[in-house]
């Protein structure tokens, strides 16, 4: 499947039971009586939870670093590094290790910058970090990185919602206006 053609995870999508393999049927389930795909064999509850993205706003020289998708969804358009949490892993080791793999950075976490929030999409989490060692590397999902001053952020040009909450709060937290 190509990057363009992405599978959307819904409740209708949800099909058979992980356990048993069983077709899930739609039910309520206690104590609110929300409708959740269950296993009538094993009564397995299928819970469609959001995922978590953690992701930082690596600062150096009153700039940040910027990454230029090259996948997509946002092929072409800038973010800051960051990616799904893996599971058994916490989200402060996840925003470590995906600025360690989109920007060849390690990073040190300097504060929590926001939680993000938007309906049918993944929480995403996000970071302010300094630069700890490392040498900027593009990796597969990115073709470019830059350095980037408040009044330089392609504001036209963010990747998604959060991005731009993201590095609009980064802006204000520095008494400047954001333009975007």
């Amino acid at each position: 499947m190509s990057d363009d053609h992405h599978r959307v995870l819904s409740p209708a999508t949800i099909r058979f039971c992980p356990l048993c393999a069983t077709a899930l049927r739609r039910a309520p389930v206690p104590p609110d009586q929300r409708e959740q795909a269950v296993c009538p064999a094993c009564g397995f509850v299928f819970y469609l939870n959001p995922k978590l993205v953690a992701g930082t706003i690596p600062e150096q020289d009153g700039r940040v670093l910027l990454t230029r998708r090259s996948i997509s969804p946002g092929r072409g358009l800038w973010t800051y590094p960051g990616g799904f949490v893996d599971f058994g892993e916490s989200v402060t080791d996840a925003a470590v290790r995906e600025t360690l793999e989109e920007t060849g950075l390690t990073v040190e976490l300097t504060g929590l910058l926001n939680v993000y929030s938007y309906p049918g999409a993944p929480v995403i989490i996000v970071y302010t970090a300094r630069v700890i060692t490392g040498t900027l590397t593009v990796c597969a999902e990115n073709d470019c990185l830059e350095w980037v001053a408040p009044e330089e952020i392609p504001w036209e040009a963010l990747a998604f919602p959060s991005t731009r909450e993201a590095l609009r709060e980064w802006v204000a937290a520095r008494g400047l206006m954001p333009r975007g």
